[in-house]
């Protein structure tokens, strides 16, 4: 169902206007990361997150807090952006696409090719539609030691949007979604927890069963 909203092959009741092409230069600002020289002392341990990708990986679809951080010198002396929140930080190097959504004022190091989205464009909604093209950002990486993909390459890439009305409906029945699997994941967990405490009961015979 998902690939079918985000190409709209389904379309949600209420919504008939047309799909339209456009690049995602044209409808986000595509931003490179980097790292401030781990040699000048003054530059890291500030108050502003610093993300790579171990921390993509180890978080959720949202991002508020990252291992390390830099101090307001290293962004002012360094070529680092800082993003505003609602981006969308996008791993671009040897594993390409995970991604997350910062809630906090975020850098990245220069493992990212991370997206301020226009007017037009639902962050949200593209936080999903990117998993459609992960494909394509992977076909045009390039790279002897690890694949890496261009920022070129990806403001050149080619989406196909619905008016953003529809956009923010799909976000929604999608991020509804997500967290329905989150609450079941969460039971399955503490189904599992509840299973190896009474097998560590039943196997050493602290509870015995009646024949």
């Amino acid at each position: 169902l998902m690939q079918k909203l985000l190409t709209g092959e389904v379309r949600l009741p209420g919504f008939d206007g047309e799909w339209e092409e456009k690049s995602i230069s044209e409808v986000s600002k595509v931003m490179n990361g980097g790292t401030p020289s781990t040699e000048i002392t003054e530059y890291w341990d500030g108050e502003i997150p610093w993300c790579t990708p171990t921390d993509i990986t180890s978080s959720g679809k949202e991002i508020n807090v990252t291992t390390r951080y830099i101090t307001k010198e290293a962004l002012e002396k360094s070529s680092i952006t800082l993003l505003p929140t609602n981006s969308i930080l996008m791993c671009s190097r040897a594993t390409i696409g995970p991604r997350a959504i910062n809630k906090v004022p975020m850098a990245t190091n220069q493992g990212f090719k991370s997206f301020i989205c226009k007017e037009n464009l639902d962050f949200e909604f593209f936080y999903y539609l990117i998993e459609i093209y992960i494909p394509t950002f992977i076909r045009k990486a390039s790279g002897s030691t690890f694949l890496e993909i261009s920022k070129r390459d990806v403001e050149n890439t080619i989406v196909y949007l619905p008016p953003l009305q529809e956009q923010k409906a799909i976000a929604q029945i999608l991020s509804t979604a997500d967290k329905e699997i989150e609450l079941l994941e969460k039971e399955l967990e503490q189904l599992k927890l509840q299973k190896k405490g009474l097998m560590q009961l039943l196997l050493t015979g602290i509870i015995r069963v009646k024949s």
